[in-house]
């Protein structure tokens, strides 16, 4: 039984499509989304960048050859819809520089001369209404790994993130006056290329649809007027996954976890493979009779420069486990652990230092670092008390049957079997007070967000994976230009020959 999704029920409209992201699975699912929306009879204008972005998620130093191997592939993905879509005859190409030119819109409205001493003050800065520095941060922080990146080091990239920022954002005043479309479909709706078409389209109260990575490898996330990350929507959409569940939803949601322990990759990467399962930290040899409480922390970059994430009254994670040293040092009945992220591993960011020269001149806490084999599941079933700062492992301890206190935003926030104090000091009561009454686990909170992990996305028709970053469209691999592929990889070889 096939059964209707958002995407099914867009017919008859005339719909704007912008490609910001080439590698696979992401132009396959805007090639799938413009294949299924010209089937049902809409009309797709399809805005296509050639280099005119100077920074992106793909290419953020900007570099020749990778815009060509881009370019090249969106264009074979375009040959591929063009000759097998039905209506393909509705599908019409535009540039940007069809609407204003990068040399105009310079000459007109880019402040030439921007420098920031910091992070904070970049995130500040505005095009007009547009937060241009909160994307181009957001892209910076994702293409160096670091919350806290140096300013002065990155002062190319912020100028091209900004000048692309305001570029798109002008930009799409003109394509949406010319095209007036009545949806826009995007990517994420997060970095430099892409947030000016999201704000634009709020702007306007234009209805617009954000596609990512599904629940599972074999679909998609479509997101009608939300972003991928947005909570709210995340638990409204939990809600109605599980009410509206026609299949064994309980089942379903404790092989989430169940998959998780096992460190299948179905989703996305297994942070937890290379850990030594069963493994814990020798100095559980002498915890006999002390409180362990474990910390579990976000790898910071994640969500820097998304809206509303965070911890709740913390300036971030970093501060919030300071603090929780500080008032738990003179305490020797307590051990206190902190489990540093496995995505943190190999980083030398600004995140990793504070963790090793402030946090670990606490003698009230042992670190375990991030590439240490200690098993994160073996930690979580000996842990008293596990605290987190919106990382699934909070779920996964509640699925656990563990008291859990969570400091920060998460998918999973409106279940209710954790506890979220209000300020730090009702953190410090809960930690130390033997008598602390957790709530109740509800068995079914678990499962449901489990289910959710399991069960949102649309399934695809047309592309078929065959691991995170590769698969066939009907059939066949949609590739970059065989001799600009060979021309980029013996340029890269021959850049690290040199370095």
């Amino acid at each position: 039984m096939h059964f209707m999704t958002p995407l099914d029920l867009i017919s008859n409209q005339k719909i704007l499509v912008q490609t910001t992201y080439h590698p696979a699975p992401h132009l396959e699912t805007e090639m799938e989304i413009v294949e299924r929306l010209l089937a049902q009879g809409n009309t797709i204008y399809w805005i296509v960048c050639e280099s005119d972005f100077k920074a992106c998620f793909n290419n953020p130093e900007h570099t020749t050859m990778d815009c060509k191997v881009c370019f090249s592939r969106v264009n074979k993905g375009l040959d591929v819809l063009k000759k097998s879509s039905k209506h393909s005859e509705n599908l019409h190409i535009l540039k940007y520089r069809q609407f204003l030119t990068l040399e105009a819109f310079k000459k007109s409205y880019f402040q030439q001369d921007l420098h920031f001493s910091d992070i904070k003050e970049l995130k500040a800065f505005h095009h007009k209404s547009y937060d241009s520095g909160m994307a181009t941060a957001s892209s910076l922080v994702s293409y160096t790994r670091n919350h806290e990146p140096d300013v002065s080091k990155y002062q190319d990239f912020i100028k091209r993130g900004l000048l692309t920022g305001g570029y798109l954002y002008e930009t799409f005043q003109l394509v949406l006056d010319t095209i007036q479309p009545d949806m826009v479909v995007l990517f994420n709706g997060r970095f430099i290329e892409n947030r000016p078409l999201l704000r634009v389209c709020q702007e306007r109260n234009i209805k617009y649809a954000t596609h990512e990575r599904g629940g599972k490898i074999n679909n998609f996330l479509f997101r009608i007027n939300s972003i991928p990350h947005s909570i709210e929507t995340i638990s409204a959409e939990m809600d109605y996954l599980w009410e509206t569940a026609r299949n064994n939803r309980k089942e379903i949601g404790k092989t989430f976890y169940t998959n998780r322990i096992k460190r299948v990759e179905d989703a996305w990467y297994s942070f937890t493979k290379e850990q030594q399962e069963g493994r814990l930290p020798e100095s559980f040899k002498h915890v006999e009779n002390k409180k362990v409480i474990t910390i579990f922390n976000s790898s910071l970059d994640e969500y820097e420069g998304l809206e509303g994430f965070g911890p709740y009254f913390y300036a971030n994670d970093n501060e919030g486990i300071q603090k929780i040293c500080e008032s738990l040092q003179n305490h020797p009945e307590i051990k206190l652990y902190l489990r540093v992220h496995p995505n943190l591993k190999g980083l030398d960011n600004s995140q990793n230092k504070y963790l090793k020269e402030v946090i670990g001149s606490y003698p009230s806490i042992e670190i375990i670092p991030a590439e240490d084999s200690v098993d994160t599941y073996a930690l979580i079933n000996k842990s008293d008390i596990v605290v987190v700062f919106g990382s699934t492992v909070g779920a996964e301890a509640v699925f656990a049957g563990k008291k859990v206190v969570l400091l920060g935003r998460a998918a999973y926030e409106n279940l209710d079997s954790f506890v979220i104090p209000k300020n730090h000091e009702e953190l410090v009561r809960i930690l130390m007070d033997d008598q602390y009454v957790f709530p109740e686990i509800n068995p079914e909170d678990p499962l449901k967000y489990g289910y959710w992990n399991e069960s949102f996305g649309i399934n695809y028709n047309y592309y078929s994976p065959i691991n995170l970053g590769k698969g066939t469209y009907k059939g066949k691999q949609v590739k970059a230009n065989f001799i600009l592929r060979e021309l980029r990889r013996f340029i890269e070889k021959r850049k690290k020959t040199i370095q």
